[in-house]
Formats: structure tokens, sequence, C-alpha cells
């Protein structure tokens, strides 16, 4: 926060639900150009918002550390897609029963 600020931050943040929601696209990089240009504008000015962007990357540095990218095993992914197209078949059968059975009625 910059000097000349100080005296300007707001303690209270009237679009608090907003800002956060800003705030994490602008963590995970989903914000567009104009949101990124706004918080760089905005965000020295209001305590809530400040407080709530150090915890927010504060929590996502943290699971970055902890959390450890790995591939579903091929093995995995076979069985569910077999599953998934099993699931499939049945439910176009289910289907079919339907409709021969309001052509029937």
């Amino acid at each position: 926060m910059s000097e000349g600020k100080i005296s300007e931050v707001k303690h209270n943040c009237q679009n608090h639900d907003k800002c956060m929601e800003m705030i994490q696209a602008v963590l995970d990089g989903s914000a567009s150009k104009e949101e990124m240009e706004h918080f760089k504008n905005e965000m020295d000015t209001c305590l809530p918002c400040i407080e709530g962007h150090e915890l927010q990357k504060s929590i996502k540095d943290a699971l970055s550390v902890k959390l450890e990218k790995k591939c579903c095993p091929k093995a995995t992914v076979s069985s569910i897609r077999e599953k998934l197209g099993f699931a499939t078949i049945i439910i176009a059968i289910a289907i079919l029963q339907l409709k021969v059975i309001q052509t029937v009625f």
C-alpha cells in the first residue's frame, strides 16, 4: 500500500461479495483485462478486500505447495469409461421401453 493512500483506505466494503469473486478470478487467472485493471487500481483502497486478497492468495499458495498433481491410472479411466458406456446402454433401453409403452397406450 502506498503512503499517499493510507488516509483513503476504506474499512468497510460495500461490495465485499463481488470483490471476493473478482479477487478469486484474479488469483485463478480467469479475470478479464478490464477486471484486472480495476483490481489493480482499487486494491489499495479497501482494507477488507486487501485482507481478503492476502488470505485467498495465502490459501492458494499453501495448497499449491501441499497438493501434488497426479494423473489418474489408465485402468481407472478404462473402468469409468466402461461403466459409463454400460449405463448409457441401460438408459437407452429404458427410453425405448417408455416409447413403446407410450405408443401402445
